[in-house]
């Protein structure tokens, strides 16, 4: 990339020729390679100065105004080669980057269920998610801000827990959960899903597989679940709440390609 305006240098990289006119530069212009995201011009005073080329915001799918559904129930997906990995709470600041870290380097897909009570673990990987979801590989659902199960707190409560939620999410990853709820604890009820669809939470996860990581587990234990229960279809349960399962996750996606099974977000299992 060439800057332009007043005093812009010619640069001689693989560039064959570059007018500049006004406030504009027109040209065909090679990649260059040698330093990544930067550009390099001679100054009058035989300086290098490096202008470097700010990434673009991620162009992130628009907020719609919730629409009120019935709640349907899930446990699994059509039975096609594709696994949805899906990841709640993060109370561990550590373990929720470096899952991030390793969705970006493998590209692989997931879903993740943030609770807003666990915010300082997730706002600073808050622009590193917002890149996965505009790419499409990575899908938030909902789990409440609290983390309280639906069965010991009143509808009126679970609204406001819901919503708190929404707008936390909407406000730090510039999309919105809905319609995927996961009660926590997997714990629901005819109010709760009542509550859920009237607000747009028409898709209600639970799951048909879980890596059983709410407590401290060994890495060998998690890819022991993973073999177990990746089949076509599966939902899987998994949290980003102890270090085995995020130091786990690059090894459990090189198991479902081997099976030839594809982890896929939830919106792309259920549709």
């Amino acid at each position: 990339m060439v800057a332009a305006g007043v005093g812009a240098a010619l640069i001689a990289v693989t560039v064959a020729a570059i007018v500049i006119s006004g406030s504009s530069a027109s040209s065909t212009v090679a990649p260059v390679t040698s330093v990544a995201h930067a550009s390099a011009a001679q100054t009058s005073t035989g300086h290098r100065s490096v202008h470097h080329a700010h990434r673009a915001a991620p162009v992130l799918p628009p907020i719609q105004p919730a629409r009120p559904g019935v709640a349907t129930v899930y446990q699994q997906g059509p039975p096609r080669p594709e696994v949805a990995l899906t990841i709640d709470d993060g109370f561990c600041s550590t373990c929720v980057a470096r899952l991030v870290r390793s969705l970006e380097r493998t590209h692989a897909h997931a879903t993740i269920f943030p609770n807003g009570r666990y915010s300082t673990a997730w706002d600073p990987v808050a622009p590193a998610i917002r890149r996965l979801v505009a790419a499409g590989q990575l899908t938030i659902g909902n789990h409440t801000f609290l983390h309280m199960s639906a069965l010991e707190e009143p509808s009126s409560a679970l609204e406001t827990d819901l919503t708190r939620n929404e707008d936390w999410i909407e406000h730090t990853f510039g999309v919105s959960a809905r319609p995927f709820f996961r009660p926590p604890y997997g714990a629901y009820n005819s109010s709760a899903l009542a509550v859920a669809g009237q607000l747009g939470y028409t898709k209600v996860i639970m799951w048909s597989g879980t890596v059983a990581d709410s407590n401290v587990r060994t890495v060998g234990y998690i890819l022991g679940a993973i073999r177990h229960w990746a089949k076509p279809g599966a939902i899987i349960l998994m949290h980003g709440n102890y270090p085995a399962t995020s130091f786990a996750l690059p090894r459990i996606i090189e198991i479902l390609r081997q099976r030839g099974l594809r982890p896929v977000t939830l919106s792309e299992l259920l549709g």
